[in-house]
């Protein structure tokens, strides 16, 4: 910098070149000049105008950091700032839910350091910063905004208060078992909000609920296969036992304790029938021991009665144990209860009995078992019976939710 430029004397000379070039259009040259004149506010509020007249965001968000950084002015580098918020959050804006929270985060507080607390509300709003935004409304003297905001955080304070206990009933509920009750607890609700936290616990419950009337059962460390119901249908179609042979009717046979108590066997008028040593049943047979019966004239099926009551039924290989009224297991009874399109597994504790206990928890007279449960009988005792992870059985040989 020669002698007459370091006292000022040619900053006159370098100022004409720089608005000369400016009233050229050759803002990148009238920039430099300023800057070569130490006049870096002029330089500041061309490298604004450069913003103006471009088209691309990124590159006016680059002037107007480069329009910041220039200044020497507090007024200038405020004013430029404010410009690059400004630009920055309506960039976010349009993005809409792929912006970040931390970017949202970050021009808000520039729009609030910059002297736009308005727009930093709007901005912390879409953070989800409620304290912040309501502190930019005050600053900016938005009294009824304000006061909406705090309505409405009021609101949502009193309905996230109220999830919160909801989600902790239907977890309490599920915990002892109570699942239908539970589910009953989350429709409630759903009927009233829309809560993807809710109706995940729902779909949860809902997922381990145990459904009959075939399920898989852990008794005493043995495992087994139970058929519930006061009667159990054999069939290819709707029939609590599936069987896949085109042979079989869809609803074959039908097993049932008769009048007296004695289990029973009997034909439902099927086109094949079934037969017992070549004789074709045409009434209830009454099985007193084991047995075989023919079955459509082709299915082999074994019947045993069991000296804890009920029998067994054998079909290619697989045994299920039909009890034909409610399942005693401990002190305790099984049975199926429909509820809509589900078919419950149900645990109840007759009159006089110990109620049972889950994880610690002593059970109600009467709960929905699901997979995974381990019942005991008494609070860190004994497992007696368990419930095997994984879905209730299917396949060839168990017909899922078909409770007669």
């Amino acid at each position: 910098m020669g002698l007459f430029e370091r006292f000022g004397w040619g900053r006159g000379d370098g100022r004409r070149k720089a608005e000369a070039k400016e009233l050229a259009g050759d803002l990148a040259a009238a920039v430099d000049l300023y800057i070569d004149a130490e006049l870096h506010d002029e330089a500041a509020r061309v490298l604004l105008l450069r913003a103006d007249a471009e088209q691309a965001p990124e590159r006016r968000l680059a002037f107007c950091a480069a329009a910041a950084r220039t200044a020497t002015s507090p007024d200038m580098v405020k004013g430029a700032l404010r410009r690059k918020a400004l630009m920055t959050f309506d960039l976010l804006v349009g993005r809409g839910v792929s912006a970040m929270r931390s970017e949202v985060l970050a021009v808000a507080q520039e729009l609030e350091h910059s002297g736009e607390p308005e727009r930093a509300a709007d901005a912390y709003a879409m953070a989800g910063d409620q304290e912040s935004e309501a502190r930019a409304l005050a600053a900016a003297g938005a009294i009824e905004k304000l006061e909406e905001r705090l309505r409405v955080s009021l609101t949502e304070a009193r309905s996230v208060r109220e999830r919160a206990e909801v989600l902790s009933r239907i977890s309490d509920l599920d915990r002892v078992a109570e699942r239908r009750t539970a589910l009953a607890e989350a429709e409630r609700w759903l009927a009233a909000h829309v809560d993807e936290r809710v109706a995940d616990a729902a779909r949860a419950i809902r997922a381990r609920l145990l459904r009959g009337p075939i399920v898989d059962l852990e008794v005493q460390g043995t495992t087994r296969r139970y058929a519930l119901g006061d009667e159990v249908t054999l069939g290819r179609g709707d029939a609590t036992i599936v069987i896949a042979s085109r042979a079989i009717s869809r609803i074959h046979a039908r097993l049932r304790r008769g009048p007296e108590g004695a289990i029973e066997i009997e034909d439902l008028g099927t086109r094949n029938g079934t037969t017992i040593a070549g004789a074709r049943l045409s009434g209830p047979l009454r099985i007193g021991g084991e047995v075989q019966v023919l079955l459509g004239g082709e299915v082999p099926c074994r019947l045993t009665p069991l000296q804890e009551g009920g029998c067994e039924v054998e079909l290619a290989g697989t045994r299920v144990v039909a009890p034909l009224q409610d399942l005693a297991v401990g002190p305790w009874r099984l049975r199926c209860e429909r509820v809509g399109p589900l078919c419950l597994v149900v645990l109840t504790t007759p009159p006089g009995a110990d109620r049972p206990y889950l994880q610690g928890y002593q059970l109600a007279a009467a709960v929905e078992l699901g997979t995974g449960d381990a019942i005991a009988s008494a609070r860190g005792g004994e497992v007696v019976f368990r419930v095997p992870g994984g879905a209730s059985p299917t396949g060839v040989e168990a017909g899922q939710d078909r409770f007669p």
